[in-house]
């Protein structure tokens, strides 16, 4: 349930990527970019598919939900399970995907977006915004107004990821991203 280089560093080496990585996701779930009043861009995928892919889908569920859950202390609110659940399943995915699937990496990259935004994105995020909400319109309803929004920010952090990843690959780091 990690990949092979993770299982290969010492106990310390562990303990500190996963605390760099985490801290990394405490920082950018607090920020985002405000493009319009409806569009943020945010880069939290990014950091779920890098702690994913870099540390196995257990490693990657760990760094994004505990990152969310300090990052939602830290802003000051009790976290929302299902937005946590589903900011953990952002480092899951990936993980399982680019651990256990073969293949091209632009293509796993891609699956590991695309599975991630359907599962997180459009059901896990949206149930738990709908229900703090309590809105007056069906959970379908509220969905097809807000996935529409979500779709060039999960492609954003799908571009960036597979440029990211390229450079990461050619850097000679102890990680490989394949």
């Amino acid at each position: 349930m990690f990949t092979k280089t993770f299982v290969s560093l010492s106990a310390a080496k562990k303990i500190a990527y996963l605390a760099v990585f985490t801290a990394i996701a405490v920082v950018i779930n607090a920020v985002s970019i405000d493009l319009t009043a409806a569009l943020k861009l945010s880069f939290t995928a990014t950091v779920g598919f890098f702690s994913g892919a870099l540390f196995g889908p257990v490693g990657g569920f760990t760094v994004m939900i505990v990152g969310d859950t300090v990052g939602c202390f830290i802003a000051g609110y009790a976290p929302n399970p299902l937005i946590s659940l589903g900011t953990g399943m952002l480092g899951l995915i990936p993980g399982l995907v680019m651990t256990y699937m073969r293949g091209n990496m632009i293509v796993k990259t891609l699956i590991s977006f695309l599975l991630c935004f359907l599962t997180t994105t459009a059901f896990l995020n949206t149930l738990g915004v709908y229900l703090m909400a309590a809105r007056d319109v069906s959970f379908w309803s509220y969905m097809l107004i807000r996935l529409p929004v979500q779709v060039p920010v999960m492609a954003v952090n799908a571009v960036l990821s597979v440029g990211l990843a390229k450079l990461v690959n050619r850097s000679n780091l102890r990680f490989t991203i394949s």
